[in-house]
């Protein structure tokens, strides 16, 4: 469905009604990332950088996210738009899907595109139900069942995982599904029958039918495992439909989710059965790539959701090679990736089924990163001693490591590889350089240079902090600020421009309400701002005793600036001295006035 040609404006009650709806730590989570309860709060691993302690807080009360490491923080609506990459219009479109909401301003197509891939949707889930039901109850299922117990899948894990199964009969699912007034076009579309010369016809016949979701949850093909031999392809998949694209989607990843934010580790597998054994066994972070070579998508849906993946090996190390350019996605993509190998003939199946779940978990836990078995795999198979061979494992090598991001990780792998390679370590700097080595990477001899340290802010600017503090948090105190401090006496820019904002929403029709403000903040350092007063500041007691504070302290600072200018224009004007005293002492007396009044109120 095409998101993105939902028009520039959308009404503000629509706005509310998915704010209203869209609760903040279901979308948060089911975006991979894993909060854990904080009080009534919720904390994480910040998406938007690496960190080792959590700093990322989500408030259930305010709805709003803030990172207290990065500074990032928003909304719902700017969430989607940080994690996902989208425009404003293009986060509210996401979250109007996600809640089944239609969008008023969206043209006819774009309406149609939404209805279409809902039906598609529903139509999976009828058919995901009708081979699951004819599995558990249909005579004709006797060798599909019979292969299952064979594997040793057991009853619950078939439930689990609603596998299916789809009889001999070729019109079996047409005749079932049109029955539920599904269209034979809507079956063709969603590739679960093919329109032939002799009519439509089921795609999937005598197969054990796996459901395939979305990271979501939502069913959007299958995966049909033949019971012959004659039977031929041994696996089908789904064609590419709306819903499915074997780029996007990886086996088991919706179920998988919880126990990947535990384990902070995803295990990579080839094939279905191996998930569902493992999963099965207790192993639940663990999904399938289901024969496809990882895609970019895919190494950008695994960052959403973990740091680190273990691909698992059949103990072949000669399949390294084609699936080399997928793992270096992984790496690209800033995740760590290792490697962890299998005894010779066997796969996590009947690994697992043969030694148990604790052995296969101590196999994952030995496992070497990619840097590491790549450099062992080539040495063990290919003579390093000739020099044609080693350029040729120096160049494999250099692909590998141009993508590693982290300046320490890419300076140790370095220093390992021309150790087990017995090369010069300059050479390997010298090929990463001309591979194209970003320059912020480290480099022998190069001049590191040090993060800044972030300026102290001066008095004037705390005080005006301190001011747009409350006035974030009380915003009904905006309108008697308002009325005695102009939104361009503030010195410090973020606090000028939220006040400039905040004088110009607040009008005699309602209150302002921050969570519209921060929709309306084009500039996400500043929605970043105010969600971080929210979720940092606990509100004093007395917000109109801290704004009347504030206000005398920057009034004085306001008379001494224009002290400091009559002085100014004495001296550059030739002003005549006691016309400049009698100013000063104007200002001094406005001063001390000031400050009596304030005195008297206290």
């Amino acid at each position: 469905m095409n998101r993105s040609s939902t028009r520039n404006y959308v009404p503000r009650e629509t706005i509310d009604e998915i704010l209203r709806r869209s609760d903040i730590v279901e979308v948060i989570s089911e975006c991979g990332v894993s909060l854990r309860a904080a009080g009534r709060d919720f904390k994480a691993l910040c998406p938007f950088h690496t960190e080792k302690t959590p700093s990322f807080s989500v408030s259930v009360q305010k709805q709003i996210f803030y990172c207290f490491g990065c500074q990032t923080g928003g909304n719902v609506i700017s969430f989607i738009q940080k994690h996902e990459g989208k425009s404003f219009i293009e986060a509210i479109a996401w979250l109007a899907e996600r809640l089944n909401i239609a969008l008023p301003n969206q043209d006819p197509r774009s309406i149609a595109d939404r209805k279409r891939y809902t039906t598609l949707a529903d139509l999976n889930r009828f058919a995901v139900e009708y081979y699951h039901e004819q599995l558990l109850k249909d005579p004709a299922s006797v060798p599909a069942k019979r292969y299952l117990n064979n594997r040793g899948v057991h009853g619950s894990t078939v439930r689990a995982f609603q596998l299916g199964f789809a009889k001999s009969g070729r019109r079996e699912l047409v005749k079932a599904a049109t029955a539920k007034d599904f269209t034979t076009q809507q079956l063709v579309d969603v590739g679960l029958i093919k329109d032939e010369d002799q009519g439509p016809q089921d795609r999937f016949w005598n197969r054990i039918l796996f459901p395939i979701h979305n990271e979501r949850g939502v069913p959007v093909g299958f995966g049909g495992r033949s019971l012959s031999e004659e039977h031929q392809p041994k696996y089908l998949n789904s064609p590419a439909t709306v819903l499915y694209d074997k780029s996007n989607i990886l086996y088991n990843l919706d179920k998988a989710r919880q126990s990947v934010y535990k384990e902070q580790r995803l295990l990579l597998v080839e094939g279905y059965m191996d998930v569902i054994m493992l999963h099965q066994s207790g192993i639940e972070n663990v999904v399938a790539s289901s024969g496809t070579s990882l895609s970019e998508n895919h190494a950008r849906l695994l960052k959403r959701f973990v740091p680190e993946i273990v691909i698992v090996y059949d103990g072949d190390a000669s399949g390294f090679q084609a699936t080399q350019r997928g793992l270096l996605r992984l790496l690209a993509e800033g995740l760590r990736v290792r490697i962890a190998l299998l005894p010779t003939g066997e796969d996590p199946d009947s690994f697992t089924r043969q030694h148990g779940a604790e052995a296969f978990t101590q196999l994952v836990n030995k496992a070497i990163n990619l840097i590491e078995f790549q450099i062992q795999a080539a040495i063990q198979s290919r003579d390093i001693h000739q020099i044609d061979v080693k350029t040729q494992i120096v160049a494999e090598l250099t692909e590998t490591l141009i993508n590693v991001e982290n300046r320490v990780e890419l300076s140790e792998y370095v220093k390992y590889a021309a150790r087990e390679l017995q090369i010069d370590e300059n050479i390997l700097w010298q090929e990463l350089q001309d591979a194209g080595l970003k320059e912020k990477a480290f480099v022998p001899g190069r001049t590191r240079h040090r993060k800044r340290t972030p300026q102290k802010l001066s008095v004037r600017a705390q005080i005006e902090h301190q001011l747009i503090e409350a006035l974030v948090q009380n915003p009904t105190l905006i309108p008697y600020v308002k009325s005695q401090f102009d939104d361009q006496h503030f010195t410090e820019p973020h606090c000028r421009r939220i006040a400039q904002l905040l004088w110009e929403a607040d009008t005699d029709d309602a209150p302002i309400d921050i969570q519209t403000f921060i929709n309306n903040c084009s500039d996400e350092r500043l929605s970043a701002f105010v969600s971080g007063i929210l979720l940092r500041k606990t509100p004093p007691p007395n917000l109109q005793a801290r704004v009347d504070g504030c206000l005398q302290k920057l009034q004085n600072f306001l008379i001494r600036d224009l002290e400091q200018r009559v002085r100014s224009n004495s001296l550059a004007e030739g002003e005549d001295e006691m016309e400049t005293l009698e100013k000063l002492v104007k200002l001094s007396n406005e001063r001390r006035a000031l400050r009596d009044r304030n005195a008297e109120v206290r």
